[in-house]
């Protein structure tokens, strides 16, 4: 897969990078703006209207259906990493399997330290379908969507599955929906993770292509 990646990476042209650049530093001011209000606890006149907007949507098929999907992002979710990770252990592609458990093992703990840093109250604009007991920014949900789903997404479509590439990388939308939906986050909240769950997957590729390149100079 890394391989792959490189060969990919080979035939950017200058306004591909331009791009992915663009989204990078897109990405990363976005979460610094984000958290920088929290940090200062301003708060962000959106967060209640856009929580509202979605509450009072609530059916109860919807609370049931958003309830499942934000479970495929909770422990639920060490299910699919673990057999994916297993079959392509099985399939000698070690690395490519160490790379999917270092972007989940990795989010949750950068994820998990965040919390404790901010320490962002929960939303109590409505009762929330799901009660947790954690800080609310950044949301875990979320970032663990983007380190796993997100992951498979480029996966998949690198491997020329592009029906499941696209279908992966919507889930990792509808997990983030899921945990505003429920009231478990400000949209705020889910928001910074996709912005740093961006920059957290293009910076452990970026490392496991250079470790591929080091060891085939050694």
């Amino acid at each position: 897969m890394i391989n792959a990646i490189q060969r990919f990476i080979r035939k950017f042209t200058l306004i591909n990078g331009l791009l992915i650049g663009a989204i990078l530093v897109s990405a990363a001011t976005l979460f610094f703006e984000l958290a920088e209000d929290v940090w200062l606890k301003e708060g962000f006149v959106w967060d209640a209207p856009l929580m509202l907007a979605l509450h009072g949507m609530s059916r109860p098929w919807l609370d049931s259906l958003f309830i499942a999907i934000t479970h495929t992002a909770s422990i639920w979710v060490l299910l699919p990493l673990t057999i994916t990770a297993v079959y392509l252990w099985s399939r000698s592609e070690k690395e490519t399997a160490v790379l999917i458990i270092v972007s989940f093992v990795g989010a949750v703990i950068l994820n998990s330290l965040l919390k404790v840093i901010f320490a962002r109250p929960r939303p109590d604009i409505f009762p929330p379908l799901v009660v947790e007991q954690s800080y609310s920014f950044p949301s875990g949900h979320t970032m663990s969507a983007v380190a796993f789903y997100g992951l498979l997404s480029i996966l998949l479509w690198q491997r020329g599955h592009h029906f499941w590439a696209v279908l992966s990388g919507i889930w990792v939308f509808l997990v983030a929906l899921s945990r505003v939906y429920l009231g478990a986050h400000y949209p705020s909240d889910v928001l910074a993770s996709l912005a740093l769950g961006t920059i957290w997957l293009a910076a452990i590729l970026l490392i496991f292509i250079m470790y591929q390149n080091s060891s085939y100079s050694s």
